[in-house]
């Protein structure tokens, strides 16, 4: 695989919970408190396995909603990220909803990091769910459409360029369920409006698509996620064509406790323009986590990791991992939330 493409694509990447409390509440609408707080403790092989301790990914917002008629109702959200790298906004938006679904309009990550895949880790999984390559999962300015019916539910995003500010997006995705078996597919694009490199006028576009299949086995998980995608050169006829597959599981072992796994691999084929050329990625993970009960939970991680990797988001850390080259890393971590 030919370096500068790589290269490009580093310099390119740019939850409510149940527990929120309530704090205003009329007959019109109702306004919510929420947040996270996320202590990790890592021991990563790119830093001779030294214990680095932070605060994650920790962040708080409020979130509310208004009736405006019958069957109508305005909603909206903001959020902040209180991490070890001072205060963020992580989303900010509105919107309406209704019987015909909800619009939402602002800040938020995007519909194919909403619906992910079969990656079921904390710290480490997401390798192989291609779509956060130059988006890093979110976007400034989006326009969300979803809709959840009775036996199916669909989500569908545009987001807008803000006069090249932002990056190109649109996304579409659809599910449905059968018994315990839960599918849902999907396709996305996302483009570049400005060189992420100031020294080359080369712009990078991401177009994906994916299939997620889960089946629950009583207290059991077990998923499969399909990805391909492509990375290519708007205007130039360089590409790196991407074929990803994810197989991951949850195993209760007792109410509060469970043991999860997964692994990943993906395959990357540059086309002749740059080359060409194989290069693959596998990653692997085992952990466990103990939920004490909805508001505090701790859980702890293995992960491994060999091969090419034009970087990806790990959705359980809510963090960007960067294009890389790993020779049989091992990593670990252990990390504890507190949700209200």
């Amino acid at each position: 695989m030919k370096k500068t493409l790589l290269a490009l694509a580093v310099a390119s990447v740019a939850a409510t919970s149940v527990n929120a409390a309530e704090i205003y509440k009329s007959e019109d609408g109702s306004v919510e408190f929420y947040g996270q707080l996320r202590q990790e403790l890592k021991f990563l092989d790119s830093k001779d396995h030294e214990a680095t301790l932070s605060s994650g990914s920790s962040r708080t917002g409020v979130k509310g909603s208004y009736s405006i008629t019958d069957s109508v109702d305005v909603i909206g959200l903001v959020e902040i990220g209180v991490a070890d790298g001072g205060v963020t906004q992580r989303q900010h938006y509105v919107g309406f909803a209704g019987d015909f679904g909800t619009f939402e309009f602002g800040k938020q990550w995007t519909i194919s990091d909403d619906v992910y895949g079969a990656d079921y880790s904390y710290f480490f999984g997401g390798s192989a769910l291609r779509y956060a390559t130059l988006s890093g999962a979110l976007h400034e300015s989006q326009i969300q459409y979803k809709f959840d019916g009775d036996a199916f539910w669909v989500k569908a995003a545009y987001g807008l360029n803000n006069d090249d500010s932002n990056q190109d997006l649109y996304e579409a995705f659809a599910g449905t369920s059968f018994g315990d078996l839960s599918l849902h597919v999907g396709a996305g694009y996302t483009g570049e409006t400005t060189p992420a490199d100031p020294a080359t006028t080369v712009l990078l576009e991401n177009t994906y698509a994916e299939f997620t299949a889960e089946y629950g086995l009583g207290d059991h998980l077990i998923g499969f996620t399909y990805y391909w995608a492509e990375l290519a050169n708007q205007d130039g006829p360089e590409k790196i064509d991407e074929n990803g597959f994810s197989v991951a599981g949850i195993f209760q072992m007792m109410e509060k406790t469970a043991l999860y796994a997964g692994y990943e691999f993906t395959m990357q084929e540059a086309n002749s323009a740059l080359g060409g050329g194989d290069e693959d990625g596998t990653l692997v993970y085992v952990g466990i986590e103990h939920k004490f009960n909805s508001w505090a939970r701790i859980y702890g991680e293995y992960g491994y990791g060999d091969g090419v990797t034009l970087g990806y988001n790990n959705q359980g850390s809510d963090a960007q991992v960067e294009p890389q080259v790993a020779d049989g890393e091992s990593n670990f971590a252990v990390g504890a939330r507190f949700y209200w």
